[in-house]
């Protein structure tokens, strides 16, 4: 990974780790093998920073935003059941190159586009995914970042901390 990935990553890091575990549910890191076998299985390449992310926390939830880990035992709701259920249990399946990571509470999932690479080919684009509508051509799903730091930094941490400080108050 490129340094100036990594450093947007430490950055993002960093400033997530400022929560309190009140609201911040941060997760050991996970087992590369897992990561492999993930790619493996659906024949996808996750972005750079998003394994990176995954060394160092195998995904979090702040104040119920997630960003969902390879493997998740205690919840039961991972990356591996995410993909698998969105790709081949719905009504209107996503596309084999979107991964969803960090679904939105009403069914609907930011997910990485691994077809449009940025930063280098470090990070893929983030699109939204309406769940039960019918894409196409003409009307892909949305474009909402360029990276995983941008939607960390800029969607989950910056909406948090609009009405929130970082114990988990609200402010006035």
């Amino acid at each position: 990974m490129n340094s100036k990935v990594k450093q947007e990553m430490d950055e993002v890091i960093a400033e997530l780790q400022k929560f309190t575990s009140r609201i911040l549910d941060w997760r050991e890191p996970v087992n590369p093998v897992l990561i492999e076998r993930f790619e493996a299985t659906f024949g996808v390449k996750l972005p750079e920073d998003y394994k990176y992310l995954l060394s160092i926390t195998n995904g979090f939830s702040l104040m119920g935003d997630n960003v969902l880990g390879i493997i998740d035992k205690e919840k039961n709701y991972d990356l591996f059941m995410c993909y698998n259920i969105e790709h081949f249990e719905v009504i209107v399946p996503q596309y084999k190159h979107l991964i969803p990571f960090s679904p939105d509470g009403g069914g609907n999932f930011y997910c990485f586009d691994t077809h449009v690479k940025t930063n280098g080919g470090d990070s893929n684009q983030i699109v939204f995914w309406y769940s039960n509508y019918e894409y196409s051509e003409s009307d892909p799903p949305e474009v909402t970042h360029q990276s995983l730091a941008d939607y960390i930094k800029n969607w989950i941490i910056a909406l948090t901390l609009e009405d929130y400080d970082y114990n988990g108050d609200r402010k006035m």
